[in-house]
């Protein structure tokens, strides 16, 4: 997860940034897709480029979904089941922290 962390700061406009911890726990098999949610603005083109570049490293597909805070705020506020699971399931920070992230999403409420 350092790989993918220390990639993911090279991006700026990233806020936060995590991935469900299940998969970190080896609970997906080798092949399955790795999700990881970023908030912010980053430019897509260069998140594009980091993660070819940790699909390449870890010999695993990778694919991020990235909202601004505000967006994932009103997904929240509409149920967005996509966006519950990643609230309630456990997950591993990247980037930014738990409670820090918390904050910020209550802020846009």
């Amino acid at each position: 997860m350092e790989e993918i962390k220390a990639l993911l700061e090279k991006v700026p406009g990233i806020r936060f940034g995590f991935i469900d911890a299940s998969l970190v726990k080896n609970q997906g098999d080798r092949e399955s897709e790795v999700d990881i949610t970023v908030l912010g603005g980053p430019d897509l083109v260069e998140m594009d480029e980091v993660i070819s570049q940790v699909e390449e490293k870890l010999g695993r597909p990778f694919f991020i979904t990235s909202f601004t805070v505000r967006e994932f705020q009103e997904r929240i506020k509409v149920k967005d089941e996509a966006v519950l699971r990643a609230l309630k399931g456990p997950r591993i920070m990247l980037l930014g922290d738990e409670e820090e992230m918390k904050a910020a999403l209550d802020a846009q409420a």
